[in-house]
């Protein structure tokens, strides 16, 4: 209930205080004391965590607010602060209240409970989507594989030099490239069918054909262009010089 001011009588010394006055200080006592207990003093322990591949995880920037299920209102919960692991909901009332919880990327869940109790109340949040994987080192063409299992599109690949990579016919030369970089980062919950990741791989090293030169030293022109062309090579622009008269 909310607090009015009552109209109090004012006297001066030596005058008795009327029944009326005196009557209007009782009822302001009992107005204060019941909007006090309204306020209520107990308090509530929600754990929040969410599921994991390997079992559950706190999720500390969940919203709690405890709802009354009768006269009141509602009572967000202070977050988890120096040591504590649990969300604390303070000033709430006997009876029945139903606690909500939700977090970004996460379904929101609501459990009723009814006051006084002593135990914590106990709420696992589950992915409204899909978890991005953790994609760094793994081969381009294992990324690709991975999230498209998971209903996400890789929108984009970009090697380090910036070229675009095709990511529906990886080129051969970019198929076990590992990935540096992912965005969303790994752990990130996108909506399941429309979900998209960017990534960006090592760049592919390009190796050109080598061979041995052969010396040609002593050869005519022809058996040097012959020599040369037998092992790939080309010969290109000459320059024929007088050797001189032999010592």
């Amino acid at each position: 209930m909310s607090l009015t001011t009552p109209a109090l009588a004012t006297v001066t010394a030596g005058e008795p205080v009327t029944a009326q006055g005196w009557n209007a200080i009782v009822n302001g006592l009992t107005a204060l004391y019941e909007a006090v207990i309204a306020l209520g003093g107990a308090t509530l322990d929600v754990s929040v965590s969410r599921a994991t591949t390997g079992g559950t995880e706190p999720v500390p920037d969940a919203v709690v607010v405890a709802e009354p299920l009768g006269e009141g209102r509602p009572v967000r919960a202070l977050p988890p602060f120096g040591t504590r692991t649990t969300f604390l909901l303070v000033g709430l009332t006997d009876g029945p209240w139903r606690i909500h919880v939700q977090a970004e990327g996460m379904s929101a869940q609501a459990k009723d409970v009814t006051l006084p109790s002593a135990d914590p109340v106990t709420i696992t949040l589950t992915a409204d989507g899909v978890v991005v994987p953790d994609l760094f080192g793994v081969s381009l063409q294992g990324a690709l594989d991975q999230v498209r299992a998971l209903g996400i599109d890789a929108d984009i690949v970009l090697d380090t030099t910036g070229r675009e990579v095709s990511r529906t016919a990886v080129p051969a030369e970019y198929v076990d490239a590992p990935v540096l970089l992912q965005l969303p980062s790994a752990g990130t919950v996108v909506p399941t069918g429309t979900g998209r990741v960017r990534l960006a791989v090592a760049s592919a090293l390009r190796r050109d054909p080598v061979v041995t030169m052969p010396s040609i030293i002593g050869l005519t022109l022809a058996e040097a262009q012959q020599a040369l062309e037998s092992i790939g090579l080309h010969l290109g622009t000459t320059d024929l010089r007088d050797a001189g008269p032999a010592a």
